[in-house]
């Protein structure tokens, strides 16, 4: 996508196609794709970069509005928020935390069919590892429960840093979505 800049505003967006300029010379519309930024800046056009990223999707929804800044060499769309109703992300939080513990669960329900079936013993490391499972459901449900504004729920997700290339990214921040791995139970 492209802009028209005149006088410092942005007149209007671009979105391919050929173009007429105010002289009324029209450009057919691989103008975009061979001509230089330069080029095209020449004659007031600029690629657009839509930012997406200060929208926190989570907790936050595009209004519909935005806001251009013009750059040396860019224009930046950058789109107005509206915050969503902190009772309804914590519930439809809290429902998708429920039924991935179902689903987890579930690979392993066997087990428990087969010791009312057959008496076989259910193994440790499984038992260990279910417990884990509803521990982390049970914490994760209960710090949602507890949140009261959009910044507190916001703080219960991960905060992934890596501090070395090469190195696996460690959480600093909360604890939702993080399960027990299996391979920790030896499963």
């Amino acid at each position: 996508m492209f802009a028209l800049v005149k006088a410092d505003q942005v007149i209007k967006e671009i979105r391919g196609g050929p173009y007429t300029d105010e002289a009324g010379v029209q450009h057919p519309a691989n103008i975009f794709s061979v001509w230089s930024a330069e080029e095209l800046k020449a004659i007031g056009i600029y690629s657009v970069i839509e930012d997406h990223d200060s929208i926190d999707h989570k907790t936050e929804s595009q209004s519909g509005k935005y806001t251009y800044t013009i750059n040396e060499n860019n224009v930046t769309k950058t789109f107005s928020k509206k915050d969503k109703d902190i009772d309804a992300i914590k519930e439809a939080k809290i429902n998708s935390i429920n039924s991935t513990q179902n689903s987890i669960l579930n690979n392993t329900d066997w087990y428990y069919i087969r010791k009312a079936d057959k008496g076989t013993a259910i193994p440790t490391d499984i038992q260990n590892y279910r417990d884990a499972v509803r521990i982390a459901s049970d914490k994760m449900v209960t710090d949602i429960t507890a949140v009261t504004d959009k910044a507190g729920f916001q703080a219960l997700y991960p905060k992934w840093v890596i501090e070395n290339e090469g190195e696996d990214p460690t959480n600093e921040g909360g604890i939702v979505d993080i399960w027990p791995d299996p391979e920790d139970y030896n499963l």
